[in-house]
């Protein structure tokens, strides 16, 4: 389209001053003859820069270009530098890219850097100027400056080492039984014994049902389900409404919104114009079914990392595609060329080993790791894993449809294509005045620049114009001509013409066929990717050796093996080989970081309070032996072994997430209340020990979720495209391209879950952001907890909570009739789940019958409450 093409070029001219200084008089003096040596030293440096990584110590096509003897011999394919004659030399003609294949790949090297690796071929090539280090080393030697050896005391660190099933210690404790059943509570109780603290009683029954209900569904319990769990003397009666809880589909709903919080799960892709993701909802109703199916968590990794690599044409391609969204979460927008593909590679890397593996690698990116055995080189070969990934639209319709599909859109885009030719043509010449409009109240070498043929062109103006087109065709900040601007010039006859043309076109394009869906994926263009390079301080433009794939170092003692691809595969099959070393027995990290987030979820801290940093700036475990002990017992399942030298179970699940909530639920320490006891108040005010139930402020998310439940309005539909409560559009209409089609309030189709509010990364819901909602940017391992005013002041104003706070009267007024006091009951019941005390009655009473909207603010009161708030 010619009005890309031309943009608006008047914004331009100051811009344009900044660069008048590369091109001024008297520069031409840089191409006079110098001395040789001085030639070599600037073609060393650009070698050094472009070239080494290749065709130094990794000897690509057996290529050296480090020194004389082994540059001017050339490589596999013969001589690659002629001396004195420059376009006879084929190193020349690569870097021209005037012959296959250009190099370096993916780019071409400024007009200076090849005028200096020019003039130094014409000059005889010497190589008196290149640095002695860069000297060639023995054949297959490796690059030791990028080594960093891992000792035996680093390897010793807890967290390195394989976690084992320690004994239950020898404890009891008569509340809790006398062979306590649950080794959890065996290793928290001989904790407390050695402390003096003695543990909490057991919280009653409606306190632990709203537990149980927050924790694994994030909705309130109905009152008839508290009063039967209440009246239920049956044995069992816990363990049945968990396993109930368990089955909800709810369930999933909750607990995907931990993991999506860890993957920085957002539905757009940040950055300033914050493009939208249409179809990665599709990964976010693939983690809720993974939870509610309680996937196996070995095979949750696997799908994420590699699900197109294990099942690329099998009946769960689909969802193994969708499952790989995971590797396209990340931001979008903030760079492009090979800095923006390094940060996203940074960004992938990062989140990967956060979540997966609880450590830091995404701080190995420019330097050896300042505090944890990670060395620098394990970056980069972990970014060897990821760096043949590519983005994949993929269908989820059968090939037919999709061949069909791009057939009649080829047929009808054939049918338009003489109508856009026309309707361009008839655009030209009223773009062209526009044009050379704008050009002329450019600077004058500018002008001169611009209007001389390409082939007469100096390397000056050359770059003038290519500064000219980039701007033209990549600013995104300009103003830029639009069809409206050119047609205003137009003639009436040719307005007329313009205008049966474009209407044409929009008729055609209305008779394309609908877009099928498809999700958010990834995949490879082949099995042998290209290379990836050792970066020095992680800049692309200090390229070292080569890097084959790998993992972390102080983990395996010897490389990591990378399975091979089969000869038909079309992927590399690193990122499988890197699933199978995350699942490994071998590795100490996933079973313990993952068994420490399900606790954490569910007592608020974890075992280590720094649930992604199991490194030396992390926290330490609290109990140790207790982290260890659910790690194996996590794993165990998996081929029904026992550490502990019990039976095998054939009805156990190895990796089994819904079996670690029963395990961690139906301890005794979970049952306990969540009062404060001063004497352990006095010895562990940080509650380190677990002596009672930890107090925790429920997410936004659910805080939402409880209000709508209450109110009786919860469209508990699951899955599907997000939903757009309303937003004050004074809170985002300045912004570039950003929007948000938001609904009233009143609006039924806005009451669904909050999981299904759209994410957007740079428009945060209020109510969200105020309760500490992540940023969305980066992985969250625990969110904030904060108390601050505006929560009051957003529940006590916000229009979403007072219309909430009618319906709440509402459903009060059909459910208890006009009795007061059966109003209070119902209320009380369906807010907190218990009955008010006679001072919250009487109270109650007499503020309700104080003005006729008394018992909507008595409800809207209710939202206001610590207890409706916290997770007791």
């Amino acid at each position: 389209m010619i009005i890309r093409k031309y943009r608006n070029l008047v914004a331009l001219a100051s811009a344009f001053y900044l660069f008048a200084f590369f091109f001024l008089p008297g520069a031409g003096a840089r191409l006079t003859q110098e001395p040789a040596q001085d030639l070599s030293r600037q073609a060393y440096a650009v070698l050094k820069q472009n070239c080494f990584g290749c065709h130094g110590a990794a000897k690509m096509s057996g290529l050296d270009l480090r020194t004389a003897e082994s540059a001017l011999a050339g490589g596999d394919n013969g001589k690659v530098i002629e001396p004195s004659d420059a376009g006879a030399s084929r190193l020349y003609q690569f870097v021209t890219h005037q012959a296959k294949p250009a190099m370096p790949p993916g780019k071409k090297l400024p007009d200076a850097a090849i005028e200096t690796l020019r003039r130094w071929i014409e000059a005889g090539a010497s190589f008196d100027g290149f640095e002695k280090e860069g000297a060639a080393g023995k054949d297959g030697e490796p690059d030791k400056s990028i080594e960093r050896p891992i000792t035996p005391e680093e390897r010793g660190f807890w967290a390195f080492q394989p976690p084992r099933r320690v004994a239950q210690p020898p404890v009891s404790y008569q509340r809790w039984g006398a062979n306590l059943p649950n080794p959890i509570d065996a290793f928290l109780l001989a904790k407390m014994k050695a402390k003096g603290i003695k543990p909490s009683p057991r919280a009653d029954r409606r306190t632990l049902i709203r537990r149980a209900y927050l924790d694994l569904t994030g909705l309130p319990p109905t009152p008839e389900e508290v009063a039967a769990f209440v009246k239920d003397s049956a044995p069992g009666a816990w363990e049945r409404l968990i396993d109930r809880l368990l089955a909800s589909p709810h369930y999933g709903e909750r607990w995907a919104r931990h993991w999506l919080d860890l993957v920085r799960y957002a539905d757009s892709g940040g950055f300033e114009f914050d493009v939208d993701r249409p179809d990665i909802w599709r990964y976010r109703d693939y983690v809720v079914k993974a939870f509610n199916d309680d996937k196996p968590y070995d095979q949750f990794i696997r799908e994420q990392l590699a699900g197109d690599e294990y099942a690329p044409d099998s009946q769960e391609a689909q969802e193994m595609m969708i499952a790989t969204g995971f590797l396209r979460l990340g931001p979008e927008g903030g760079g492009g060329g090979e800095r923006g593909q390094q940060d996203a590679l940074d960004d992938l890397i990062t989140t990967t080993s956060l979540t997966f593996i609880g450590l830091t690698v995404g701080c190995a990116r420019c330097h050896d790791h300042k505090f944890d055995p990670i060395p620098q080189k394990d970056f980069y070969r972990i970014q060897a894993v990821f760096a043949p990934a590519r983005p994949v639209s993929y269908p989820l319709v059968g090939a037919g449809v999709v061949a069909a599909h791009k057939a009649e859109t080829q047929r009808i885009e054939g049918l338009q294509r003489p109508l856009k030719k026309a309707k361009d043509e008839l655009e030209a010449p009223y773009l062209k005045a526009l044009v050379e409009e704008a050009v002329s109240r450019l600077p004058e070498y500018m002008r001169i620049a611009w209007r001389t043929p390409p082939e007469n062109r100096t390397p000056g103006q050359r770059l003038n114009v290519q500064q000219i087109k980039k701007t033209l065709e990549d600013d995104s900040l300009s103003q830029k001509l639009t069809e409206k601007d050119i047609v205003a010039r137009m003639s009436d006859d040719d307005k007329r013409g313009h205008q049966e043309l474009a209407e044409q076109i929009r008729s055609l394009e209305q008779q394309k066929p609908k877009s099928y869906p498809t999700a958010r994926a990834v995949g490879e263009s082949g099995s042998k990717p290209g290379p990836t390079y050792f970066l020095h301080r992680g800049a692309p433009d200090s390229k070292g050796p080569v890097v084959t794939p790998g993992a972390l170092s102080v983990i395996n003692g010897t490389d990591y093996e990378f399975p091979a691809p089969p000869p038909d595969a079309k992927s590399s099959y690193r990122r499988r080989g890197l699933a199978e070393w995350l699942v490994s027995r071998q590795n100490p990290l996933t079973a313990r970081v993952m068994v420490n987030r399900i606790w954490q979820h569910h007592f608020g801290e974890g075992i280590v309070r720094t649930p992604s940093n199991f490194g030396k700036l992390g926290q330490p475990p609290s109990h140790p032996e207790l982290l260890d002990w659910l790690a194996v017992e996590f794993m165990d399942e998996a081929t029904g072994r026992r550490g502990d030298g019990a039976k095998d179970n054939p009805q156990s699940q190895g990796w089994s997430i819904k079996r670690m909530h029963r395990l961690i639920m139906t301890s005794q320490a979970y049952q306990m209340a969540s009062d404060d006891i001063a004497a352990n108040v006095a010895i562990d005010p940080e509650n380190r020990l677990l002596w009672r139930m930890p107090r925790v402020r429920l997410e936004a998310e659910i805080i939402r979720d409880q209000i709508l439940a209450v109110t009786g309005n919860l469209d508990r539909s699951l899955g599907g495209p997000c939903v757009y409560p309303y937003i004050d559009p004074k809170l985002f209409q300045s912004s570039t391209k950003r929007t948000w089609p938001g609904k009233p309030d009143d609006d039924p189709s806005t009451w669904r879950r909050s999981l299904y509010v759209y994410s957007k990364r740079s428009i945060r819901y209020p109510l969200f952001e105020t309760f500490d909602q992540p940023n969305l940017v980066n992985s969250c391992d625990r969110r904030n907890r904060s108390t601050i005013a505006p929560q009051a002041l957003l529940l006590m104003n916000n229009n979403f909570v007072l219309t909430e706070a009618n319906y709440f009267a509402e459903r009060l007024r059909r459910e208890a009739g006009d009795d007061a006091r059966a109003q209070v009951e119902r209320a009380y019941r369906l807010a907190l789940a218990r009955a008010p005390t006679a001072f919250e009655q009487e109270k109650t009473l007499e503020f309700i019958r104080s003005g006729p909207d008394g018992l909507v603010e008595f409800c809207h009161a209710l939202f206001n409450l610590n207890e409706f708030v916290y997770r007791q």
